[in-house]
């Protein structure tokens, strides 16, 4: 017998979603990573380990907010020439362009599932070489340093909902 007062939450690996966008912040044209998995995303004071004189024991300081994270990528077999999503996260890896990503948890097309949006650099891929096989690449990403060209307002971690 189902349970009619309660709701279901997400279920890993299934109802995860990340997305980057090709259009513009203001005109999101959100397009699904869907060979990625594993997605971690850390935010918060960073803790910053100090020493003092005349003690024995170290201890942790909060320091700066930090935003990163990362996830992995199965690259289809062919690389770049065989996976448009794949292309462009490797240029614009390579390029240092930053790109405005966000995770739901569920499609992006239905407004009632939440999760961030954040524009972050895409950092070094660390991958396998077993030639042109699909391989899993690790993807690190941190929050970029962008701005609103019109109003010259930072552009901050947000807490997203799809768009209907």
């Amino acid at each position: 017998m189902a349970l009619t007062d309660l709701v279901q939450g997400a279920l890993s690996g299934k109802d995860c979603y990340l997305y980057y966008n090709s259009g513009t912040y203001a005109s999101p044209t959100w397009v699904e990573i869907k060979r990625a998995r594993n997605i971690t995303f850390n935010l918060g004071s960073d803790l910053n380990d100090v020493e003092f004189h005349g003690s024995n024991n170290g201890s942790q300081i909060v320091g700066y907010s930090r935003c990163n994270g990362s996830f992995e990528y199965v690259r289809k077999a062919g690389g770049q020439a065989g996976d448009s999503v794949y292309a462009f996260l490797y240029n614009a890896m390579m390029d240092a362009e930053f790109v405005d990503i966000c995770c739901l948890d569920g499609e992006v097309t239905s407004g009632s599932h939440k999760g961030w949006r954040v524009c972050v650099y895409l950092g070094q891929f660390a991958q396998t070489a077993n030639g042109g096989d699909a391989v899993v690449e690790s993807i690190p990403f941190g929050r970029a340093d962008a701005y609103d060209q019109a109003t010259g307002a930072e552009i901050e971690v947000t807490e997203y909902t799809g768009a209907a």
